[in-house]
């Protein structure tokens, strides 16, 4: 299956349900969506996934991949965080 990879500090359209490989260091992920629904895996396969808490829009995220399965996902903007 093909995957995208996802790159800092642009926005970049979600598709629902897709899955995105996310950088392998620590970004802070920021979405324009009203209450998107994110889930991150250590496998693609998504066999143990975590949801992701957003506060204010925001949540931090260290490698694995991505997953939102909001109908209107919108876009989200990676920054590169230490």
């Amino acid at each position: 299956m093909p995957m995208e990879r996802l790159g800092v500090g642009y926005p970049i359209p979600i598709t629902q349900n897709t899955i995105y490989a996310l950088p392998a260091y620590k970004v802070l992920l920021f979405s324009d969506a009203a209450a998107p629904t994110f889930f991150q895996s250590n496998t693609p396969a998504f066999t143990l996934s975590v949801a992701v808490v957003l506060t204010n829009g925001q949540a931090e995220l260290a490698g694995g991949f991505l997953r939102c399965t909001s109908v209107t996902p919108g876009s989200i903007t990676l920054k590169s965080h230490s």
